[in-house]
């Protein structure tokens, strides 16, 4: 029997740039200072290449739909763009 594990990488669209720059960077500034051990478990997959952050324009984020009240037209781009329909 062999032994295989499944190697994932896991691609991380990002629109704001102060959270690339926090996930990416061991750089602390006053107001990071809560910070808890989810970013430093986050930031050790981002460190062994196992996820990889990439910026996108905040017009073309999906995740909007699930962390901001759209107006109609925005709720139906990503509505299509995440569903289908």
């Amino acid at each position: 029997m062999r032994d295989e594990t499944t190697k994932v990488h896991c691609k991380v669209f990002e629109d704001n740039s102060g959270a690339i720059e926090m996930a990416k960077k061991d750089k602390y500034r006053p107001r990071t200072k809560h910070l808890n051990c989810r970013l430093h478990h986050f930031r050790a997959y981002v460190d062994s290449g196992e996820i990889s952050i990439h910026k996108i324009d905040t017009y073309l984020q999906p995740a909007d739909i699930l962390t901001k009240p759209l107006n109609e037209d925005d709720f139906t781009r990503h509505r299509e763009k995440m569903m289908r329909w």
